[in-house]
């Protein structure tokens, strides 16, 4: 029999979406105003043109969303409910004789749809948008000008280590062109009469006719030296193979892969952020139980630390089961899921103690008052 909600369902639960909602909105003007310094640098050194940038702000930002929901629902459910203790409201509650069926049910309110959601979000969506970003990546670097374009300005390349300089543009062809790369400690230095870039194949190329090449070991004076009519170089690959990127295969894929080690790793860092929900609530319901007179986010940098090392912990045994370690291989993350629920219990115990502590010492107060 399925039970109505309450007035006071109602609320706590509004309390909690409306916290919920705020931390989402901080998070997400967090990773754009990150990712837009980030992508608006990739521009400057002309690697993207400015017109991809917003389109990887929103696939990029939905992608970290979507790694970080869990730890916004923890976050939103500690304020509120450490706003219901603060102003002595869990007190009421408690009086009521409901006190436990309402919060078992605001549990189950949150943790349900919360986990299949965010497993179909980890499943399915997350494959999708990482899929999606490499791909706008390649187009961006395979659409933009790699500075040949621009006389007269020192162009650099982080990409590809280099600085890139034209001199002018003759009749839409680049003349004098300087070319300085490094790689593996050894520096090069090109020239070249003029240059041009184009695509084919599916491949991005530079060709440089009349030029010489100078590389070597700074330091030490032995240089080599090359003359040439006519240089080639490859930029980029527009047509790349997505196979090898477990990020991108779907769960079907995943499941029947060959690569056992690597395809479980992808799995269970899938499951690892909807399995989180249950435990990171859990831990939320411990942190959000503040004195009356206690500042309401007093337990925030607790919860940070525990979703920090929880998280952390995961990162490490996935990648020890992509090395195919023995010991991760056979017991994956499950240990974390399982340490991290021992730590909850732990804590319960502890405030429970507590409690029953501060209840005993007021009995026997008031004994000897008497």
């Amino acid at each position: 029999k399925t039970q109505k909600l309450t007035i006071l369902d109602k609320y706590i639960l509004k309390n909690f979406i409306f916290a919920f909602l705020s931390v989402v909105s901080v998070l997400i003007l967090v990773i754009v105003g990150r990712l837009f310094v980030k992508l608006l640098g990739y521009v400057v050194d002309g690697r993207f043109d400015i017109d991809v940038v917003y389109s990887l702000l929103f696939l990029s930002t939905s992608k970290s969303i979507i790694l970080l929901l869990p730890f916004a629902l923890m976050i939103g459910l500690i304020i509120s409910l450490s706003k219901f203790y603060r102003d002595s409201e869990i007190y009421a509650l408690k009086a009521s004789g409901n006190y436990k069926i309402i919060f078992t049910k605001l549990f189950y309110l949150i943790v349900i749809p919360s986990f299949l959601i965010i497993l179909l979000l980890n499943m399915f969506a997350s494959p999708y948008l990482i899929t999606e970003i490499q791909k706008k990546k390649i187009e961006a670097a395979a659409t933009s000008e790699i500075g040949l374009t621009t006389p007269g300005k020192f162009i650099q390349m982080k990409d590809k280590n280099w600085i890139i300089f034209v001199e002018e543009i003759e009749d839409d062809v680049s003349k004098r062109i300087f070319i300085k790369s490094s790689e593996n400690n050894k520096i090069s230095i090109e020239t070249a009469e003029e240059g041009d870039e184009y695509l084919e194949d599916g491949v991005r190329r530079l060709i440089l006719k009349n030029g010489q090449r100078y590389t070597g070991t700074p330091g030490t004076g032995n240089f080599q030296v090359m003359k040439y009519d006519k240089h080639e170089v490859k930029l980029i690959n527009t047509s790349p193979d997505f196979s090898l990127n477990y990020r991108m295969k779907s769960i079907y894929d995943l499941i029947f892969d060959p690569k056992k080690s690597l395809a479980n790793a992808e799995i269970q860092w899938r499951l690892f952020a909807p399995i989180s929900v249950i435990i990171l609530v859990l831990f939320a319901f411990i942190f959000g139980n503040v004195a009356p007179r206690q500042n309401k986010y007093s337990n925030l940098l607790s919860a940070i630390i525990v979703y920090f090392i929880y998280s952390n912990l995961a990162i490490v045994s996935v990648n020890q089961i992509q090395k195919d370690s023995l010991l991760f291989s056979v017991i994956g993350t499950w240990w974390v899921h399982i340490l991290a629920f021992a730590i909850c219990y732990l804590l319960y115990i502890k405030n429970k103690l507590q409690i029953n502590n501060y209840k005993d010492l007021k009995i026997l107060i008031r004994k000897v008052r008497r």
